[in-house]
């Protein structure tokens, strides 16, 4: 059976030592009129002060909200880049137009918050899977080789959407594939294994799924 081909980000699967995933998340800042979006199971990590310092953004795009290149060409060895904090799963905010509480699986592009009298604050809320330990579904974008499996080879996500609907994200999802040609030692993510799902276990062809997690070097935690 061939492999289905849509992207959908990085979707959370068991913790290292095949623990259950208990779904825990924590909340972190995101800053009103992002110049790009954070879409569901996309990688975040916080800017840098080159943007706005401390405020989540989407790892995924060419271009990340601080000016930093993200996507591809994410590189833990880039000046300046701050690591990943984990994946993002969803947003509370206060609607400007509307002026009520909002809960969002993405924010676009753009996105102005009213104040929440509340906290007095005219930021949005982000919720990422930050444990470390998580491991992640994503569907890679071309053949996986034994070889590629446990090394030290590290891969990116490919480019994702910059804040309108378009072929990158669907419904506020991501539709970003691991990007196998980004292949190095200082990328975000290291296979782990493959997924063994059924409907996606070619991995001598483009889009098997695969199981993945933030490498150590990387990754906020370390």
């Amino acid at each position: 059976m061939a492999n289905q081909t849509q992207g959908f980000g990085f979707r959370q699967a068991p913790t290292m030592g095949s623990t259950p995933a208990t779904g825990g998340q924590a909340e972190y800042k995101i800053k009103p009129g992002l110049a790009v979006g954070i879409f569901q199971n996309d990688p975040v990590s916080p800017q840098h002060t080159a943007g706005d310092d401390g405020y989540l953004q989407d790892i995924t795009a060419a271009t990340m909200d601080d000016g930093i290149t993200g996507g591809t060409g994410w590189a833990n060895t880039t000046s300046n880049i701050q690591k990943i904090i984990g994946v993002f799963n969803g947003a509370f905010f206060i609607n400007s137009s509307t002026k009520k509480p909002t809960f969002a699986n993405h924010v676009l592009a753009g996105t102005d918050f009213a104040r929440d009298y509340n906290t007095g604050s005219t930021d949005g809320i982000g919720f990422v899977n930050d444990n470390p330990m998580q491991e992640y579904t994503v569907k890679a974008d071309a053949a996986v080789t034994q070889a590629m499996l446990l090394s030290v080879t590290t891969f990116n996500s490919t480019a994702g959407a910059t804040g309108t609907a378009g072929t990158d994200q669907q419904d506020g999802q991501s539709l970003v594939k691991l990007n196998i040609a980004s292949s190095g030692t200082a990328g975000a993510f290291r296979i782990v294994r493959t997924a063994n799902d059924p409907a996606n276990n070619d991995n001598t062809a483009a889009n098997s799924n695969v199981i993945v997690q933030m490498f150590p070097a990387s990754c906020v935690s370390n």
